[in-house]
């Protein structure tokens, strides 16, 4: 999903970038055509250039949360055991920032609790060199099934409804959980809570 949307945002960013080039040439027409009507003309060109830069930038940054979030709120989650995972693509934003893109696999539990192999590709820190085995919460629609991204910890803990959920998945004495700590930094972040917490002391 992390392809399709890098994708189609490179589209969009051609689309937009095609449209601010018409409106910069509409200052040379303009300007001959109707010169009394050239200041409005730049005007617009600023406008819709500023506009559809800071747009970009949002879709950018928040089209794949705004997925997870809505699809968690939903409850259409699953846990998932990662069994690892390998380096796809490097990518960079507008902002130059660097990201990886991985394809990670393992057996994803569904709202039946059957277990289901799957593999999805998900947004990396660019530090991002291997990736730990155990347990995460993404999202999981049967019927959108190409919709899986990896919900950060602290969204779990901070949807009541999800509570539910997350403890027949706990229950279960046929699914071995053992959670991961997942966030988000610069792309997101898997590492167990071992790491995080030496990483901690280290920066202490």
């Amino acid at each position: 999903m992390q392809i399709y949307i890098a994708k189609t945002l490179n589209k969009v960013l051609l689309l937009f970038l095609l449209v601010i080039v018409a409106l910069f040439a509409g200052i040379f027409i303009v300007s001959k055509l109707y010169p009394e009507y050239v200041r409005w003309q730049v005007l617009t060109f600023v406008i819709g250039s500023v506009f559809l830069a800071v747009f970009f930038r949002y879709l950018e940054e928040n089209w794949d949360k705004k997925i997870i979030g809505k699809m968690a709120r939903n409850g259409k989650i699953a846990l998932m055991n990662i069994n690892g995972g390998k380096k796809l693509m490097a990518m960079r934003d507008t902002s130059f920032r660097n990201y990886w893109i991985y394809e990670l696999e393992g057996t994803l539990y569904n709202a039946r609790h059957e277990a289901l192999e799957k593999k999805f590709q998900e947004k990396m820190n660019k530090d991002t060199e291997e990736i730990p085995s155990g347990s995460v919460y993404v999202t999981y629609d049967e019927l959108k099934p190409a919709q899986i991204f990896i919900i950060p910890n602290a969204m779990i803990g901070s949807l009541p409804n999800l509570m539910k959920t997350v403890q027949d998945y706990e229950k279960n004495s046929r699914i071995e959980v053992k959670y991961l700590d997942a966030h988000y930094n610069k792309g997101m972040v898997l590492k167990t809570f071992r790491e995080t917490m030496n990483d901690y002391k280290e920066r202490k």
